[in-house]
């Protein structure tokens, strides 16, 4: 009897491709020493989680994000940012010591991280003159490339002279996504457009509304704008309505802890809602450029981004140790809760629906629309010929 023959072909040639890209030794040592303070940080009191009350709001009014009254009460508890990203962080740590996941879309997502790392985090020179150049930044060469698909859609409110063209230095640079419809939520409660969604799973919002002045801003002046990033109400709204909305579009996940993420000016943060346990969580400050490079991103901001934008398969959820922290937000929506339930929806909030006409039993058909549809038919058919 003949030896079977096991043809592993071209497939296990093309896994071993992958997994010779996801080396540890591709990358620069300092970005590797300056990866591994960043998922030590993630797992220390510096990446701080913070449970909130929500003690009074207008979430059962019909108003919009902008517009947003929420006042959280501090509930006096630190958890640590790394301990809802369990699976995330495992992969991080596996992958400095030369360890690649098994599964095929953690690879895939283990490859978004690396490719970053191994540009040194990308330098970008920026034109930055406004916020929008600043959203479309960030949403190009952060956030769209360490998402799974670099798909993302920017509020078309945004959309510039630029066009598709990015924001950066680079004249050949153009934008992964497009400008679009962002509106989530209903009418009957909090609703509005947001300033990204990257492929429909996770909002980012430039809190920056001031201009920038010419001679910038001064490093007392960026503390204070970063520090309003802090409980913002409109993140807030944002954050509770997309955990409600992600809940009931995919009640596959296996958990509902929805992280949304704001950044102003040179500091980001996740605000996480679980829709599910009613339990709200605000993570500690994270800088998004370099200490050394203003045109480099943070490796913490990378590794962080690349957590929340991946959540889907990187966020284990609520530990049970959080669980007992609620946001008592069911209680605040009042009689609305059904509305956040059931009927939030994603683009086309706010537009008034095309309704059908009913049409007449009898119809008009005057001498010069008949006489176009006949000239019309004649082109037609002098075009088959």
């Amino acid at each position: 009897m003949a030896e079977r023959v096991h043809d592993h072909g071209p497939s296990t040639s093309k896994r071993r491709k992958i997994d010779s890209c996801l080396s540890p030794s591709l990358v620069s040592p300092i970005i590797l020493d300056d990866l591994s303070t960043a998922i030590f940080t993630l797992c220390s009191s510096k990446s701080m989680l913070l449970p909130y009350k929500v003690t009074s709001s207008n979430a059962a009014s019909p108003v919009s994000f902008s517009k947003a009254f929420c006042e959280l009460e501090n509930l006096d508890r630190g958890f640590i940012l790394g301990d809802v990203f369990r699976r995330g962080i495992n992969i991080a740590i596996d992958f400095l010591h030369g360890n690649i996941p098994e599964a095929k879309h953690e690879k895939i997502i283990l490859e978004k991280l690396v490719k970053i790392l191994k540009l040194g985090v990308e330098m970008v020179d920026a034109n930055v003159e406004s916020e929008t150049d600043m959203t479309t930044l960030l949403a190009n060469h952060l956030f769209g490339k360490l998402a799974i698909s670099p798909d993302f859609t920017i509020y078309k409110g945004c959309k510039s002279e630029r066009g598709k063209r990015c924001s950066c230095s680079d004249g050949n640079c153009v934008l992964t996504g497009d400008f679009g419809d962002t509106s989530i939520g209903n009418l009957k409660v909090w609703h509005g457009s947001v300033d990204v969604i990257i492929k429909n799973d996770l909002v980012i919002e430039n809190l920056e509304k001031e201009q920038d002045s010419p001679g910038g801003k001064s490093p007392v002046e960026v503390k204070l704008i970063s520090d309003n990033l802090s409980r913002n109400p409109q993140l807030v709204a944002e954050t509770i309505v997309f955990s409600f909305l992600q809940k009931r579009t995919h009640p596959e996940l296996p958990n509902f802890l929805i992280p949304c993420v704001g950044f102003k000016s040179s500091a980001m943060l996740l605000m996480l809602y679980d829709s599910e346990h009613d339990v709200f969580l605000e993570s500690s400050l994270i800088p998004l450029f370099s200490s050394t490079c203003k045109n480099m991103f943070s490796v913490e901001a990378v590794l962080v981004t690349w957590l929340a934008v991946n959540y889907r398969f990187l966020c284990t959820g609520l530990t049970e140790e959080m669980l007992p922290f609620k946001a008592c937000f069911f209680e605040e929506a009042k009689n609305r809760k059904s509305v956040y339930e059931n009927d939030l929806q994603m683009h086309n909030v706010g537009q008034t629906p095309i309704k059908e006409t009913t049409l007449p039993n009898e119809w008009e058909f005057s001498d010069f629309v008949m006489e176009s549809r006949k000239r019309i038919g004649q082109w037609k058919l002098k075009g088959k010929t």
